[in-house]
């Protein structure tokens, strides 16, 4: 028996139009939301109501909270089912409080900035860029990440941040908008000059940040990631191997109602085997096993309803 789908009665230039309309009433939900967290107090909008709307997304975001919780039961098997319930309800609330201060971004002047974080070991950060041949700085989607890029960034060092385009052209501009002022520069994985724009900011002696704690369509090997094999980018691996940069690893710890810590470690380093594909394999897994010891001490801080160990791998 034959379905009439949608695809199958509307012409092709009414399906773009329908949506065109779809996006376009995304950015405007998303910016008018943004505007309204922006004239609400600081303190108040990702605390109290950060809260609530973390909360109200827990209860209707319903195959997400599904998804974080078979992940955490699958990677904290010794858990309560109330433990497993907290957890899960906070990363949304995590979640909702990185959205809020990520609309405040445009009050977020220097000051600003460092009084609501801070960053241990900065002076890694500072004896890699004396060396002259730039940082590759793994990091992960845990605390907040936009502030970790914005906190080094106010150190008064160039930072760029590798991320893939938003499909909606006016979301994307937005986004890139917020991190350009804090002086962070995007440059998109998917363009067709990105490893040439890699190799210059490297040579200028800058920070390229990544993240490869998701299973994204990038080149990338499979590395143990809370004991199951995870497919995990290994462009940075790559990089380092190749040109000799500093790896350092900084992630974002939220400390309580609205302060942030990046922790800072490494610089990572292997014993070179000779065999170059073994030697991005290994460093890839060094980086992860450290992204994986912090995100086992705060898990209601990591994305646990990413799909994180989707791809599978083939015997």
């Amino acid at each position: 028996i034959y379905t009439l789908s949608l695809h199958d009665a509307l012409p092709i230039y009414e399906l773009k139009l329908l949506k065109k309309i779809r996006r376009r009433f995304y950015y405007y939900g998303a910016f008018a939301a943004s505007k309204m967290i922006f004239i609400l107090p600081y303190r108040f909008s990702v605390t109290s109501v950060s809260n609530a709307a973390g909360t109200l997304a827990y209860f209707f975001a319903v195959g997400a909270r599904i998804k974080a919780k078979k992940n955490l039961r699958a990677c904290f098997p010794e858990k309560t089912k109330k433990e497993i319930n907290a957890i899960t309800k906070n990363v949304f609330i995590n979640q909702a409080k990185n959205f809020f201060e990520l609309a405040n971004f445009p009050r977020m002047d220097s000051s600003f900035l460092k009084s609501i974080s801070s960053i241990e070991n900065s002076h890694l950060i500072k004896e890699g860029i004396k060396k002259r041949k730039g940082i590759l700085f793994v990091s992960a989607h845990t605390g907040n990440w936009e502030i970790t890029a914005a906190a080094v960034a106010d150190m008064g060092v160039a930072v760029n941040v590798v991320a893939k385009k938003i499909y909606i052209e006016e979301l994307n501009g937005m986004l890139v908008g917020y991190r350009n002022g804090k002086n962070v520069h995007v440059i998109l994985r998917d363009a067709p000059d990105t490893g040439r724009k890699l190799l210059r900011a490297l040579k200028r002696g800058e920070i390229i940040a990544m993240l490869i704690d998701q299973d994204t369509n990038v080149p990338g090997v499979f590395v143990d990631f809370f004991g199951r094999k995870a497919w995990t980018p290994s462009g940075l691996a790559v990089l380092a191997l190749k040109t000799g940069a500093e790896v350092l690893v900084g992630v974002d710890q939220r400390l309580d109602k609205f302060g942030h810590k990046t922790v800072v470690s490494g610089p990572l380093t292997i014993e070179p085997s000779g065999d170059f594909d073994k030697d991005v394999v290994a460093l890839t897994q060094k980086a992860s096993s450290v992204l994986e010891e912090h995100i086992r001490k705060y898990p209601e801080q990591w994305v646990w309803f990413h799909e994180r160990w989707k791809t599978q791998k083939k015997d």
